[in-house]
């Protein structure tokens, strides 16, 4: 009787360890061009300036049906940063610790990018991700900054679901990321943009 219940409890186990990994591929990883130790510095087209401080890059592991007997495991990218709080009005500048971006492999197969730029004065209001199947059907535009051109741009929309987001003063109505550079520019409202100069 017990080597029949050691017997099952072991199939159990190795049943239970047979859950699918969803891995990036080569074509996702090409979505994030950061190593994770870089400082972005972004110049508006008023005459301020605000840096991006890159913290690490970090592989997760993402479980979205946790409680199934076979759920996949679904590999994520992600990068963590420091950048500056976006709700102070006054001079004074304060820091926070947030994540930047990030690729993830979902439970269905597919990639999504996420943006979460906080910086001075702007925040890109997204509340779902990015599908990369469709910015993979996307032709890239050529944007040409005071400091580079860049041939593999694509430009995705701030989203605002809910009504209230774009009467804030910090909505960030779209980015500009480059497969090999990553975010290079963001647009606000009334023609206020910021574009990466390092």
């Amino acid at each position: 009787m017990n080597k029949l219940f050691l017997f099952i409890l072991l199939m159990l186990i190795l049943i239970a360890s047979c859950s699918r990994e969803m891995k990036l591929s080569a074509s996702d990883y090409e979505w994030m061009p950061y190593k994770g130790n870089e400082t972005l510095i972004f110049t508006s087209n008023k005459g301020d300036f605000d840096s991006v401080f890159f913290l690490k890059k970090d592989t997760l592991w993402g479980f979205p049906d946790a409680q199934s007997i076979f759920a996949p495991q679904c590999e994520g990218v992600r990068i963590f940063c420091r950048h500056t709080d976006s709700v102070i009005q006054d001079k004074s500048i304060r820091y926070l610790e947030n994540d930047f971006c990030s690729i993830q492999k979902s439970k269905n197969g597919h990639t999504v990018l996420k943006v979460n730029l906080l910086t001075k004065d702007a925040v890109f209001y997204r509340l779902g991700p990015i599908n990369l199947d469709s910015l993979n059907k996307v032709t890239p535009i050529v944007l040409e900054t005071k400091k580079n051109r860049y041939k593999d741009v694509f430009v995705i929309n701030g989203e605002d679901y809910s009504g209230y987001f774009r009467d804030r003063y910090d909505f960030v109505t779209k980015i500009y990321w480059s497969k090999s550079k990553g975010l290079i520019r963001f647009d606000k409202k009334k023609n206020a943009y910021w574009e990466l100069t390092n």
